[in-house]
């Protein structure tokens, strides 16, 4: 049985956990209660996939619609060519590429295996002549993958510019998850709850000074203790790994609501 957390202490987002009090009485053989969102492995798959085709079908309507404007809009350079210039692979990655992966938080800096997936992107953009998916934009790597194929899908099968614009998604495709899987071993012990979730509900009631405990989603309680917060975990819900796109930066366990 879970000890009482000490008033005073503030609880740790990731590790201070205590099941429900109402739930120590009941049988031992009944089940633990699961998240709604708690799909097989093979279900969220999908679930992503659908989500990522919609989010390039998205892209790809803004990317037109910039490009109708005058001046061009932003988006507007994502439908074109190569836009590393003379970069070349194996060189140093050009000045404003590493300024937009470090506003961002990437180790590119700092971590030579980080620096190559990215210089691994370009490598990928610069042979197959698209646009490089510069980060901080407003749209992951996946999107814009997806907004590859949208891009591609009105070209005539077999065509020159068809199979490079499906090269450069099918290897940005794989290098993504070379990347997440290279990760993983960075990873921490996965902890009792989702860290954006406790972190929200503990950010809730500082907002609220007047509520004495908030509940959020029905999954995480936060009562005050003292100068501190007691955080009872209500359901269990599935958590996955989640890292820094294109590098070995490990972000913390999340729920799928927070990994989508």
């Amino acid at each position: 049985m879970p000890r009482p957390q000490k008033r005073g202490r503030r609880a740790d987002a990731d590790k201070e956990f205590r099941v429900d009090p109402t739930e120590e009485d009941e049988e031992d053989d009944e089940e633990e209660p699961v998240a709604d969102d708690d799909d097989d492995e093979e279900a969220l798959r999908e679930k992503q996939r659908e989500v990522d085709a919609k989010n390039g079908l998205d892209l790809w309507g803004d990317v037109q619609r910039d490009k109708t404007k005058s001046p061009k809009g932003p988006l507007a350079f994502l439908q074109g060519n190569n836009t590393l210039g003379a970069w070349r692979p194996g060189r140093k990655l050009p000045v404003e590429l590493v300024k937009a992966y470090r506003k961002i938080g990437h180790p590119l800096q700092s971590c030579k295996r980080s620096r190559q997936f990215v210089a691994t992107l370009a490598k990928i953009c610069v042979e197959a002549d698209v646009p490089f998916p510069m980060p901080g934009k407003g749209y992951t790597n996946r999107t814009w993958i997806a907004m590859l194929l949208a891009w591609r899908a009105p070209m005539k099968k077999g065509g020159r510019r068809r199979l490079q614009l499906e090269r450069a998604a099918f290897l940005t495709s794989q290098l993504l998850g070379v990347s997440a899987t290279a990760s993983y071993k960075f990873a921490t012990p996965k902890p009792g709850a989702c860290k954006l979730c406790s972190a929200i509900a503990i950010k809730l009631l500082k907002i609220f000074p007047l509520a004495d405990e908030i509940t959020y989603r029905d999954y995480i309680k936060v009562k005050r203790v003292g100068f501190g917060f007691d955080l009872t975990l209500l359901k269990k819900k599935k958590l996955y790994r989640d890292h820094l796109e294109l590098s070995l930066l490990f972000r913390g366990w999340v729920c799928n609501n927070c990994n989508a």
